[in-house]
């Protein structure tokens, strides 16, 4: 596709971010995007009169120098040869940049490329790291696959470097290369639209359609191919190709669009422009808050009188412009489901509340319910499970570690020395040497140090996680919920998990802290046992001096 495309475009503009080894003097590549442009196209706000020689640098650390360069490459022509051969090809004012990584995957791998909406309000996916453009992007991309780039300059601690690739895209480009790490390695080619800057859509009632204006480039009109989409809850209510022969015009439709979604193709029937599914408003409601007063409260502190001052508001009735829907059929069904989906939720265990009863009966059968869940739950596991309660017990241990059905899964149990007490911890170093003695696996407990850095439970199966209301030995008995976290937020909650249970600053293995105590104990009945001897000798010393 690009190759019948790229007569359009007359230069090519790249934007690296690259690292020096200080020592060596070798350049590496870590980010680049290739855009290629229009003569009409907007002009890059950088380089500016901080830049020396087209590029940006942040020295001053241990190992390398990063540096932030635009140049132009000689020609379209060879832009593309560089966006498809990178390695041995990517020169910049004429030195050599390797590359960490000896191996790229095209995406998509075929001539098509990835086609994006305007990325004027985007900050998520690839078009949120491109430049910005009005007309959209065509965009393909060279990854990383082997994520050696990435491995070699990122670490799980920050560092100097990191800071600053981190410093130098934030203030320049306006993300986050640290935060957006799966880009870092990677080579962009970046196409803006060539067949105009933008289209704007508006609603028409009488008749029902669309009103429609291309704002062109420079080179002038070409026909095009519009394919509107009209979506009522999740089903398509209408979808249509309508030729485009001028600049300015409307569509009729045959009733009033609800999402209204515009994919746009060339002649040659290229997809090179979309509309993402929109709305169109037909009301807009805002209200408005007026202060009061401040209201000021004093607190009795352990630091003395602390005064606090909250501001209080009224809030004014809302405005409303234009004439509010009531009643939005095109809704209506989508609406009944989404008010269904706590069952959904609930049978997926994604979310579940009980809701807690008054009688005994009814809550002796919740606490049977809930508890029926979460071994549900634990049973999915085929690796790993992680039960995690400050006040896990040997009881628990039963009811739900026990209950694990398949001997392949590690079990490891996370409590806290704060609210399990010696007797119970030797309790527990019971239950659990009875069940390693068995050929049926192995559960391990560790018990936190000190000030307990746990306090909600957690439950880990493999790399799922979920969240409980309450301990583990309460659960169900009163209203409570579980609750399953996102995967990107559960990936977080792993690592501090794995953190405090594998490192012997924030825990230790409840059998050596179980046999500590009792060696404790013993050496306290013998320290005993020999002062109570000592004292039954000198009293029968006594005894005997008197006779």
């Amino acid at each position: 596709m690009i190759e019948k495309l790229k007569k359009k475009y007359t230069k090519a503009i790249r934007t690296s971010l690259l690292a020096q080894d200080k020592k060596t003097k070798n350049w590496f590549h870590l980010f680049s995007v290739i855009e290629l442009q229009i003569d009409d196209e907007y002009s890059y706000s950088i380089p500016n009169d901080k830049w020396t020689h087209g590029c940006v640098r942040q020295a001053g650390l241990d190992n390398y120098s990063f540096y932030l360069s635009i140049d132009e490459i000689s020609s379209v022509d060879e832009a593309l040869n560089v966006f498809n051969n990178p390695i041995g090809n990517f020169v910049i004012d004429r030195n050599n940049i390797s590359f960490v990584n000896t191996s790229f995957v095209k995406e998509p791998s075929g001539e098509h490329s990835l086609v994006f909406a305007s990325n004027f309000y985007t900050e998520k996916g690839i078009s949120s790291i491109l430049p910005i453009r009005k007309s959209g992007l065509l965009v393909w991309s060279q990854i990383d696959n082997e994520r050696k780039t990435d491995n070699h300059f990122i670490s799980s601690t920050v560092s100097k470097d990191m800071l600053a690739m981190q410093q130098l895209t934030i203030e320049w480009l306006g993300f986050d290369i640290i935060q957006k790490k799966e880009h870092i390695g990677n080579i962009y080619l970046s196409v803006p639209n060539p067949y105009f800057r933008e289209i704007e859509i508006s609603l028409s009632t009488e008749p029902i359609g669309v009103f429609y204006k291309i704002l062109t480039r420079k080179n002038g009109f070409e026909p095009l191919k519009f394919r509107i989409i009209d979506t009522h809850g999740d089903v398509i209510a209408f979808d249509k190709v309508f030729e485009v022969n001028n600049q300015v015009g409307r569509i009729e439709l045959p009733h009033k669009p609800h999402l209204f979604e515009l994919r746009i193709y060339n002649q040659q029937d290229d997809l090179i422009a979309i509309h993402e599914p929109a709305t169109f408003i037909s009301s807009i409601q805002f209200g408005m808050s007026m202060k009061q007063a401040d209201f000021h409260v004093k607190v009795e502190t352990e630091k003395g009188k602390k005064e606090f001052v909250v501001e209080k508001f009224s809030k004014e009735k809302p405005n409303i412009i234009g004439k509010p829907e009531v009643f939005i059929a095109e809704s209506y069904f989508k609406k009944a489901d989404k008010d269904r989906l706590y069952i959904e939720l609930a049978q997926r265990k994604e979310f579940i509340f009980f809701q807690g009863a008054k009688e005994e009966t009814e809550r002796s059968k919740l606490k049977e319910n809930a508890k029926a869940a979460i071994r549900e739950i634990l049973n999915n596991a085929n690796d790993t499970c992680y039960l995690c309660d400050p006040y896990f017990n040997s009881m628990d241990i039963i009811e739900f570690a026990f209950q694990i059905k398949s001997s392949g899964v590690k079990i490891n149990i996370l409590n806290s020395k704060e609210a399990v007490s010696k007797v119970e911890a030797q309790k527990i170093a019971t239950v659990i040497n009875e069940y390693n003695s068995k050929p049926f696996g192995k559960i391990d407990v560790h018990i936190l140090r000190g000030n307990s850095i746990l306090h909600d439970r957690f439950i880990v199966a493999d790399k799922n996680v979920w969240f409980i209301g309450s301990s583990f030995n309460e659960f169900g008995n009163r209203a409570t919920c579980i609750a399953k976290i996102p995967e990107s937020s559960g990936k977080l909650i792993i690592n501090e998990i794995e953190k405090w249970y594998n490192s012997e600053e924030y825990s230790q293995d409840i059998i050596e802290y179980a046999k500590e105590n009792e060696d404790s104990k013993n050496n306290f009945l013998k320290r005993l046992l020999l002062k109570l001897k000592t004292i039954f000798l000198k009293t029968i010393g006594k005894i005997k001096r008197k006779k």
